[in-house]
Protein backbone atom coordinates (compact mmCIF):
# COMPACT_ATOMS: atom_id res chain seq x y z
CA UNK A 1 0.00 0.00 0.00
CA UNK A 2 2.80 2.36 0.59
CA UNK A 3 3.86 2.33 -2.48
CA UNK A 4 0.71 3.54 -3.99
CA UNK A 5 1.05 6.80 -1.89
CA UNK A 6 4.89 7.26 -2.65
CA UNK A 7 3.57 7.37 -6.06
CA UNK A 8 0.97 9.55 -5.61
CA UNK A 9 3.67 11.90 -3.58
CA UNK A 10 6.10 12.04 -6.05
CA UNK A 11 3.87 12.40 -9.01
CA UNK A 12 2.55 15.49 -7.40
CA UNK A 13 6.10 16.74 -7.13
CA UNK A 14 6.67 16.14 -10.41
CA UNK A 15 3.62 17.83 -11.37
CA UNK A 16 4.56 21.32 -9.43
CA UNK A 17 7.61 21.07 -11.11
CA UNK A 18 6.33 21.59 -14.38
CA UNK A 19 3.77 23.58 -13.76
CA UNK A 20 6.44 25.79 -11.63
CA UNK A 21 8.63 25.61 -15.24
CA UNK A 22 5.60 27.32 -17.01
CA UNK A 23 5.17 29.67 -14.15
CA UNK A 24 7.97 31.24 -14.65
CA UNK A 25 8.20 31.07 -18.46
CA UNK A 26 4.93 33.27 -18.01
CA UNK A 27 6.49 35.73 -15.84
CA UNK A 28 9.67 36.57 -18.02
CA UNK A 29 7.63 36.28 -21.76
CA UNK A 30 6.55 39.86 -22.60
CA UNK A 31 3.55 40.67 -25.16
CA UNK A 32 2.53 43.92 -26.37
CA UNK A 33 -1.42 42.74 -26.39
CA UNK A 34 -2.14 42.97 -22.40
CA UNK A 35 -5.91 41.43 -22.60
CA UNK A 36 -3.92 38.72 -24.78
CA UNK A 37 -1.53 37.96 -21.85
CA UNK A 38 -4.29 38.27 -18.90
CA UNK A 39 -5.76 35.43 -21.03
CA UNK A 40 -3.13 33.63 -20.89
CA UNK A 41 -2.25 33.94 -17.45
CA UNK A 42 -5.57 33.37 -16.31
CA UNK A 43 -5.79 30.25 -18.06
CA UNK A 44 -2.60 29.00 -16.72
CA UNK A 45 -3.29 29.61 -13.34
CA UNK A 46 -6.91 27.72 -13.78
CA UNK A 47 -4.88 24.77 -15.36
CA UNK A 48 -2.49 24.99 -11.73
CA UNK A 49 -6.04 24.90 -9.64
CA UNK A 50 -6.81 21.84 -12.13
CA UNK A 51 -4.06 20.32 -10.99
CA UNK A 52 -4.52 20.78 -7.61
CA UNK A 53 -7.86 19.98 -7.49
CA UNK A 54 -7.25 16.87 -9.11
CA UNK A 55 -4.36 15.81 -6.87
CA UNK A 56 -6.84 16.37 -3.86
CA UNK A 57 -8.82 13.82 -5.37
CA UNK A 58 -6.57 11.34 -5.30
CA UNK A 59 -5.47 12.01 -2.26
CA UNK A 60 -9.04 11.74 -1.15
CA UNK A 61 -8.88 8.02 -2.14
CA UNK A 62 -5.79 7.17 -0.31
CA UNK A 63 -7.21 8.51 2.96
CA UNK A 64 -10.09 6.76 3.23
CA UNK A 65 -7.65 3.29 2.71
CA UNK A 66 -5.00 4.65 5.82
CA UNK A 67 -6.09 7.96 7.46
CA UNK A 68 -3.63 8.03 10.26
CA UNK A 69 -0.67 7.37 7.56
CA UNK A 70 -1.12 11.27 6.40
CA UNK A 71 -0.13 12.94 10.27
CA UNK A 72 3.08 11.48 10.09
CA UNK A 73 3.38 10.10 6.28
CA UNK A 74 6.95 7.85 5.52
CA UNK A 75 6.96 9.52 1.66
CA UNK A 76 7.83 12.64 3.34
CA UNK A 77 11.19 13.50 5.17
CA UNK A 78 11.63 14.68 8.84
CA UNK A 79 11.53 18.42 8.18
CA UNK A 80 8.93 18.14 6.01
CA UNK A 81 6.56 16.40 8.69
CA UNK A 82 7.49 18.33 11.08
CA UNK A 83 5.85 20.99 9.47
CA UNK A 84 2.70 19.07 9.18
CA UNK A 85 -1.12 20.00 9.86
CA UNK A 86 -3.49 17.60 9.75
CA UNK A 87 -1.85 15.93 6.77
CA UNK A 88 -0.76 18.91 4.94
CA UNK A 89 0.01 22.55 4.84
CA UNK A 90 -1.96 25.18 7.59
CA UNK A 91 -4.48 27.06 4.88
CA UNK A 92 -3.36 30.26 6.29
CA UNK A 93 0.23 29.69 5.05
CA UNK A 94 -0.87 30.76 1.45
CA UNK A 95 -2.27 33.77 2.83
CA UNK A 96 0.60 34.43 5.09
CA UNK A 97 2.61 34.30 1.48
CA UNK A 98 0.80 36.67 0.50
CA UNK A 99 1.77 38.83 2.85
CA UNK A 100 5.35 38.25 2.73
CA UNK A 101 5.45 38.49 -1.13
CA UNK A 102 4.82 42.42 -0.37
CA UNK A 103 7.75 44.13 -1.00
CA UNK A 104 6.70 46.92 1.19
CA UNK A 105 6.78 45.33 4.04
CA UNK A 106 3.15 44.42 4.25
CA UNK A 107 3.77 41.68 7.37
CA UNK A 108 5.10 44.91 9.17
CA UNK A 109 1.96 46.44 9.01
CA UNK A 110 -0.36 43.18 11.29
CA UNK A 111 -2.23 44.17 14.13
CA UNK A 112 -0.55 41.48 16.40
CA UNK A 113 -3.89 40.96 17.97
CA UNK A 114 -5.96 40.08 15.74
CA UNK A 115 -3.54 38.96 12.71
CA UNK A 116 -4.94 41.27 10.39
CA UNK A 117 -3.11 43.55 7.91
CA UNK A 118 -4.27 47.12 8.48
CA UNK A 119 -2.71 48.77 5.77
CA UNK A 120 -0.62 48.42 2.51
CA UNK A 121 1.76 50.76 1.69
CA UNK A 122 2.80 51.19 -2.07
CA UNK A 123 2.37 47.86 -4.55
CA UNK A 124 5.03 45.84 -3.68
CA UNK A 125 5.37 42.57 -5.74
CA UNK A 126 2.18 41.29 -5.07
CA UNK A 127 -0.05 45.20 -5.25
CA UNK A 128 -2.89 44.35 -2.88
CA UNK A 129 -5.34 46.97 -3.75
CA UNK A 130 -7.45 47.98 -0.54
CA UNK A 131 -10.35 46.37 -1.86
CA UNK A 132 -8.21 42.90 -2.31
CA UNK A 133 -6.64 43.13 1.20
CA UNK A 134 -9.67 43.71 3.36
CA UNK A 135 -11.09 40.59 1.41
CA UNK A 136 -7.43 38.89 2.04
CA UNK A 137 -8.10 39.57 5.97
CA UNK A 138 -11.42 38.42 5.57
CA UNK A 139 -10.58 35.38 4.58
CA UNK A 140 -7.61 34.97 6.98
CA UNK A 141 -9.96 35.62 9.36
CA UNK A 142 -12.39 32.92 8.47
CA UNK A 143 -9.67 30.42 7.48
CA UNK A 144 -8.04 30.76 11.04
CA UNK A 145 -11.24 29.87 12.63
CA UNK A 146 -11.87 27.05 10.61
CA UNK A 147 -8.08 25.50 11.24
CA UNK A 148 -8.76 26.08 14.99
CA UNK A 149 -11.86 23.89 14.79
CA UNK A 150 -9.98 21.16 13.06
CA UNK A 151 -7.48 21.69 15.56
CA UNK A 152 -9.69 21.49 18.54
CA UNK A 153 -11.06 18.53 16.92
CA UNK A 154 -7.94 16.50 16.59
CA UNK A 155 -6.84 17.59 20.17
CA UNK A 156 -10.24 15.91 21.47
CA UNK A 157 -9.40 12.47 19.55
CA UNK A 158 -5.93 12.55 20.61
CA UNK A 159 -6.93 13.25 24.54
CA UNK A 160 -9.62 10.50 23.90
CA UNK A 161 -6.66 7.75 23.20
CA UNK A 162 -6.37 7.69 27.72
CA UNK A 163 -9.93 7.28 28.19
CA UNK A 164 -11.99 4.97 26.89
CA UNK A 165 -13.10 2.68 24.83
CA UNK A 166 -9.50 1.66 24.39
CA UNK A 167 -8.54 2.08 28.49
CA UNK A 168 -10.64 -0.34 29.79
CA UNK A 169 -9.52 -3.11 27.37
CA UNK A 170 -5.41 -2.09 28.44
CA UNK A 171 -6.83 -2.60 32.28
CA UNK A 172 -8.53 -5.92 31.91
CA UNK A 173 -5.43 -6.91 30.21
CA UNK A 174 -3.21 -5.64 32.89
CA UNK A 175 -5.54 -7.67 35.41
CA UNK A 176 -4.78 -10.64 33.16
CA UNK A 177 -0.51 -10.58 34.02
CA UNK A 178 -1.36 -9.88 37.57
CA UNK A 179 -3.69 -12.79 37.97
CA UNK A 180 -1.40 -15.35 35.86
CA UNK A 181 -4.42 -16.67 33.97
CA UNK A 182 -4.30 -17.00 30.29
CA UNK A 183 -5.97 -14.35 27.41
CA UNK A 184 -8.58 -17.34 26.43
CA UNK A 185 -9.59 -17.48 30.07
CA UNK A 186 -10.73 -13.95 30.19
CA UNK A 187 -11.67 -13.35 27.04
CA UNK A 188 -8.93 -11.90 25.54
CA UNK A 189 -10.03 -12.58 22.24
CA UNK A 190 -13.35 -10.77 22.78
CA UNK A 191 -10.82 -8.02 23.59
CA UNK A 192 -8.76 -7.73 20.62
CA UNK A 193 -11.86 -7.11 18.82
CA UNK A 194 -13.29 -4.39 21.21
CA UNK A 195 -9.46 -3.40 20.71
CA UNK A 196 -9.41 -3.46 16.73
CA UNK A 197 -12.68 -1.87 16.91
CA UNK A 198 -11.96 1.25 18.72
CA UNK A 199 -8.94 1.80 16.77
CA UNK A 200 -10.60 1.68 13.60
CA UNK A 201 -13.07 3.92 15.34
CA UNK A 202 -10.35 6.59 15.81
CA UNK A 203 -9.04 5.77 11.98
CA UNK A 204 -12.16 6.72 10.83
CA UNK A 205 -12.16 10.03 12.58
CA UNK A 206 -8.76 11.15 11.75
CA UNK A 207 -9.80 10.12 7.82
CA UNK A 208 -12.30 12.93 8.72
CA UNK A 209 -9.84 15.63 9.93
CA UNK A 210 -7.62 15.37 7.06
CA UNK A 211 -10.39 15.46 4.60
CA UNK A 212 -11.87 18.39 6.31
CA UNK A 213 -8.56 19.97 6.27
CA UNK A 214 -7.69 19.14 2.55
CA UNK A 215 -11.19 21.12 1.87
CA UNK A 216 -10.01 23.90 3.51
CA UNK A 217 -7.00 23.92 2.19
CA UNK A 218 -8.14 23.57 -1.28
CA UNK A 219 -10.95 26.43 -0.77
CA UNK A 220 -8.56 29.11 0.95
CA UNK A 221 -5.97 28.64 -2.70
CA UNK A 222 -9.36 29.03 -4.75
CA UNK A 223 -10.82 32.08 -3.04
CA UNK A 224 -7.35 33.75 -3.52
CA UNK A 225 -6.12 32.59 -6.85
CA UNK A 226 -9.23 32.84 -8.91
CA UNK A 227 -11.35 35.23 -7.07
CA UNK A 228 -9.18 37.69 -5.03
CA UNK A 229 -5.91 38.08 -6.76
CA UNK A 230 -5.74 39.12 -10.46
CA UNK A 231 -3.43 36.97 -12.98
CA UNK A 232 -0.28 38.38 -12.36
CA UNK A 233 -0.58 38.17 -8.91
CA UNK A 234 -1.73 34.52 -8.49
CA UNK A 235 0.67 33.45 -10.71
CA UNK A 236 3.06 35.33 -8.07
CA UNK A 237 1.63 33.19 -5.85
CA UNK A 238 1.61 29.90 -7.18
CA UNK A 239 5.25 30.73 -8.13
CA UNK A 240 6.12 31.38 -4.48
CA UNK A 241 4.22 28.35 -3.12
CA UNK A 242 5.70 25.79 -5.25
CA UNK A 243 9.03 27.06 -4.88
CA UNK A 244 8.56 26.71 -1.34
CA UNK A 245 7.32 23.29 -1.32
CA UNK A 246 9.97 21.81 -3.82
CA UNK A 247 13.03 23.63 -1.95
CA UNK A 248 11.53 22.29 1.75
CA UNK A 249 11.51 18.55 0.02
CA UNK A 250 14.80 18.79 -1.41
CA UNK A 251 17.12 20.60 2.20
CA UNK A 252 15.10 17.82 4.29
CA UNK A 253 16.22 15.17 2.23
CA UNK A 254 19.77 16.40 1.81
CA UNK A 255 19.03 17.08 5.61
CA UNK A 256 17.68 13.17 6.38
CA UNK A 257 20.97 11.83 4.09
CA UNK A 258 23.51 13.84 6.05
CA UNK A 259 22.05 12.20 9.50
CA UNK A 260 21.59 8.72 7.82
CA UNK A 261 18.35 8.89 7.23
CA UNK A 262 16.03 8.20 3.27
CA UNK A 263 18.08 7.16 0.27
Amino acid sequence: MEGRFLACYEEWLGIQEADLDELLQSISTRHSNRDWREAELRELVERCMRHYEEYHERRRGLVRDDGPTFFCPPWCNSFENSMLWAGGCRPSMFIRLIYSLSSSGLEAHLDTSTGRAVSSHGEGMVGLSSSQLARVNELHQATLQEEEKITSQMATLQENVADGPLLPIVKRRQMWQWSGTSRVENGGGDAEVEAEAAMEEYTESMEGLVEEADQLRLGTARALVLEILTSKQAVELLVAAKQLQLSVHEWGHQRDLRNGRGR
